[in-house]
Formats: structure tokens, sequence, C-alpha cells
């Protein structure tokens, strides 16, 4: 609401708009907004009989609706009587990024891909250093190929 052109008028709503103001220090709602806790929540639902999936069967269903036809998931999109979950997951399939939901959805089924090294058992592959040695004399070459171990090949 804007305040009038009349000075009078004026007066009136600036003293009715000061009338109303919260002074410093007053709380205008002391009990507050009610919250509900999480617990409140979970018994108010099984009361009602919801049942949380585990996530072996959240995995399931996302798989399910992964391998669904076009017209099938359009059909889940559009029942309301589908839990919001599969709906949101069946419009996200169909969606221009479906591939990055699949994606996604198999993620949660079985786990993001983890590289393991089957070959090192984690040590590091850092070949040892090679050793060059400068020899003046037949002996000192001797000397050396007694160091060397003989390797033969099969």
């Amino acid at each position: 609401m804007a305040l009038s052109k009349d000075p009078n008028k004026r007066k009136r709503q600036l003293q009715n708009l000061q009338l109303g103001m919260a002074k410093k220090g007053d709380v205008l709602n002391p009990k507050g907004r009610p919250r509900k806790t999480i617990a409140a929540l979970m018994t108010e639902f099984e009361a009602s009989g919801v049942v949380a999936p585990t996530p072996d069967e959240i995995g399931k269903v996302f798989l399910y609706i992964a391998t669904l036809k076009e017209e099938e998931l359009k059909n889940i999109v559009s029942d309301t009587e589908l839990p919001m979950m599969m709906r949101i997951v069946a419009k996200g399939v169909l969606a221009k990024k479906g591939l990055d939901v699949v994606e996604r959805i198999v993620d949660r089924a079985y786990g993001k891909e983890r590289r393991i090294d089957i070959t090192t058992n984690g040590k590091d592959l850092r070949p040892e250093p090679l050793i060059i040695r400068f020899v003046a004399s037949r002996e000192d070459i001797e000397k050396i190929e007694q160091e060397v171990p003989d390797i033969t090949t099969d």
C-alpha cells in the first residue's frame, strides 16, 4: 500500500504504521512455529502404514525403471498412486539427460565402479635404479660380472 499524498491522511497512515511496529526486544511470536521432529514424522508414517524400503529394494526399483519402454515410463510419471520417488526417477530417465540418470541409478544399485590393482598389491612400480659403472680394465669387468646374477630364460 502506498502512502497518501494528502498530508492529513499521510500523517494518520504513518501513526498507524508506528503502532504496528515492534519495539526492540519485543517477541512477536513467542511460541514460534511448531516443528515436527524426524522422530514424530517417522511415528506418523509408521502409524499410517508407510514402510521405508531397504537400499536393496530401492536399487532394484531403479533398475526396473531404467529398463522400461518409453510408454511405460510415461505411464509411471502420470500415475499419482505410485510413490513419488518412482515418478521422479521415471521423469528423469525420460528427460534430455536420461543417460546420466540411468548411470546414477546403476551406481545407486551396484555402487560406483572401483578400479582394483591386481598386479602390484598396492606396491609402487618404480623400477630399480640403473647403475652404470665405467671400467678401465679386464679385472674390473670380471668383478662386475661376478656381482651381477646370471639370468637365464626358459
